[in-house]
């Protein structure tokens, strides 16, 4: 399954079927392992605790969403479209809330692929913030390490399979350290 493929049932399971202590276990995840490839990646104390925190926050406008939608068995495609906006919803909900512009940023960019691919603002390359570019390949994994509505977790070697076979949506360099880091924690 692409990582694309992948995103559009990420989509469809998040929001048809959230189970808050899945969604609370996947920020968790996504929090320790941003934290520790900031960390292999030798940035300062400052932002990788930016980056945990990101990491715990980042789905917020999941909340926003099911309000106004709650849990449907089907979604038409323009509530779909709407979904994607998650990450926008999130960036707007916690702004003037005492978050850094790193932690915003990272929020609001966290679906944007290195290819340009990814959403709200096709932001491509370097041009995606650095904690945006650590966050997207820490949720991909984090998603397809777990159960899904329409598949079993993936084991850590086919996790990375799927992700190595779609890796121009990620940063090579963050990619290389956030495989050393999965290895020593998992390996």
């Amino acid at each position: 399954m692409s990582v694309q493929t992948q995103e559009k049932a990420e989509v469809l399971d998040g929001f048809i079927a959230l189970d808050r202590k899945e969604e609370e276990k996947h920020a968790v995840q996504v929090s320790m392992l941003a934290f520790h490839v900031a960390k292999e990646l030798e940035l300062d104390a400052k932002t990788c605790k930016e980056l945990a925190t990101a990491g715990i926050l980042h789905d917020i406008g999941k909340m926003k969403l099911l309000e106004e939608y709650g849990k449907k068995d089907s979604l038409i495609i323009e509530e779909l479209r709407y979904m994607r906006m998650h990450s926008t919803l999130g960036y707007e909900a916690l702004l003037g809330k005492g978050y850094s512009d790193c932690i915003l940023k990272t929020i609001l960019h966290h679906h944007e692929n290195y290819d340009g691919s990814g959403y709200p603002a096709h932001l491509r390359g370097e041009k995606i913030p650095l904690g945006a570019r650590i966050l997207r390949i820490c949720d991909v994994y984090s998603a397809l390490r777990a159960d899904r509505l329409y598949r079993k977790a993936l084991d850590m070697d086919a996790a990375m399979g799927v992700m190595i076979d779609e890796v121009k949506y990620f940063d090579m360099k963050i990619f290389l350290a956030f495989q050393r880091v999965v290895h020593k924690m998992e390996g």
